[in-house]
This record gives structure tokens, sequence and C-alpha cells, in this order.
């Protein structure tokens, strides 16, 4: 009977690992800092597979591929949008992830008061979950700054890539927003209106071309950091914000740019939402040409 018990919650943990791999695998895609986290996560699964097969602990496939069936659903979710993914997925994700890594902290401990273990493996192993548990925390945190700070609907359009310029500078350049005149392919021109030293709540104004017409919305620095830059634009129509972080790059003196940017249509203009994901796809592919033409390509 114990062993029967045993392998039916070592079984419903593999279901649980085989969810959390998936999941590790998807949000990973999304933030590069956990791409480690997510390789560590596939391994732990892959240490229950090896600890189920010393004990002689029969896997039971189809709890297994509902483990996996159960990651991807989680992808259908839409956390409050329909044309483009809502920043309230990456929150519920990281919770999830958090809940998982708990789990398996459970897991261990409770494996490891067996006879026929090795006790010092599973305190390696519990050492790597409480790791993995501070670096989903800090993520989750991030996120839900983000979340909570975001317009509720419109287009979101995401890029990550890597710029052959150290992070400082890139800040620094990035920092002036009347250079968008130089790396947004859309913008026509853009002034400071105020004056002093570029710091948050520093204005320009800048026009646009967006789907064949001329937009002018009114841009303040409302967050300013060395390592992150966000600027929000504001018209009748629209409000428009650009978050851009930076990170060192694998190379020394480059850096990976994380650029999100997000347009919130009002009234009327929220009808003309699927044409706009699609100019604004275009738009961010543009934008990381220009500014890997102008900082210089990632070795």
């Amino acid at each position: 009977m114990v062993s029967q018990l045993l392998g039916i919650y070592l079984n419903d943990h593999l279901a649980g690992a085989t969810a959390g791999v998936e999941l590790a695998r998807r949000v990973s895609a999304r933030n590069t800092e956990l791409r480690d986290l997510a390789r560590d996560v596939a391994d732990d699964r892959l240490a229950l597979l090896r600890l189920m097969r010393e004990l002689d602990v029969p896997v039971r496939r189809h709890k297994a591929a509902a483990g996996w069936v159960a990651g991807k659903l989680g992808q259908i979710k839409p956390n409050g949008r329909l044309l483009s993914r809502s920043p309230l997925s990456d929150l519920v994700e990281l919770e999830a992830m958090r809940l998982g890594i708990e789990g398996k902290s459970a897991l261990w401990r409770a494996v490891r008061e067996l006879k026929d273990v090795e006790p010092a493996a599973f305190d390696r192993l519990l050492s790597r979950a409480e790791s993995q548990a501070r670096v989903v925390e800090d993520a989750r945190v991030r996120a839900a700054e983000t979340a909570f700070s975001s317009p509720v609907a419109g287009v979101d359009v995401t890029r990550t890539f890597t710029v052959g310029t150290a992070p400082d500078e890139v800040a620094d350049y990035l920092r002036d927003f009347s250079r968008t005149e130089q790396w947004d392919p859309g913008t026509v021109s853009c002034t400071r209106i105020d004056t002093g030293p570029v710091a948050v709540g520093a204005r320009w104004r800048n026009v646009s071309m967006f789907l064949g017409r001329k937009t002018e919305l009114v841009y303040v620095l409302t967050r300013s950091e060395p390592d992150r830059l966000r600027f929000v634009g504001t018209n009748k129509t629209a409000t428009s914000t650009d978050d851009l972080s930076f990170s060192a790059g694998e190379s020394p003196g480059t850096t990976e740019i994380a650029y999100h940017a997000h347009v919130e249509l009002n009234g009327l203009a929220r009808l003309g939402t699927p044409v706009a994901k699609i100019a604004m796809e275009k738009l961010g592919s543009d934008t990381e040409k220009s500014l890997t033409r102008i900082l210089g390509a990632g070795r």
C-alpha cells in the first residue's frame, strides 16, 4: 500500500513537473533572464524521473500527458485582452511558476525522508529550488508593476535584440526622445517643449505618420533609470507607451534591448485596433532594424 501511494504521489508531481517545463519554456521566451531557470526546471523533471526509476515506480503516461496539456491550455486564458497579449498574463504565469517551485520543494523534502535515497542529493535540489523561487519572485514583482500600470486595452508590440553599444551609452542615447527622429521610422519630427536636464517629467511634441495619417502626441518621460526608460504620449484619440529596458549582452560592450510599445485607442478609434496591430508589428520590426543600424549589431 505504501508503494502504491508513493507511486500516485510521484506521478502527480511528474504531471505538475511536465506542466512546469512547458510553462517555464514559454515564460523564458519572453524573459531572457529566465532561460537558465527554464533549463533547471527541465533538469528537475529529469531528476524526478531518475528517482522514479530507482524506486521502481512506473510512469503513468496519461498523467504526464495531462500535465503537458495543462501547460498548453494555460495559454488560452485572455486576461482582459483578445487581440494582443495581456501584461496580466506575464504576472499570472510567473505566479504559477512560483507555486510550482513551492510544490517541487515540498516534493524534495518529502522524498528526502525515504530510507532508500541519498539525502545530500535532495539537499542540492532543495537549494536550487530556493534559488529559483528568488529569481521568479523578482520577475513576478516586476511583472505586477508593469501589469497594474499598463492601459487596460490596446495594441502591444515587443522586440528583444542586441546592439553593439554598452548599456550606459544606449540609455543615454535613448533618454532624449527627440532622437526618435533618428531611430523611429514613423516619426516625422520630435521637439523638446520644456527646458532643463532630460529627467522624469521632460516633455516632447512628436509628429508621426501612422496608418497614412499624421498624428501628434505629447510625450512625457515617466521613468528614467540606468536600465529602464518609459515614455508616455497622449492626445485625444490615443495613449502610446514606449518601454525600453537594457541589460549587458553576452559579448563585452553589447546591450540587450527589450522594447515594448503599447498603444491604447480611445472612443471610435478603437474600431481600428485590428489594423493598428498589423501596422504596429511592422513598425516594431523597422524600429529594431533602425536601432541596430545606429547602435551597431550585437556580436
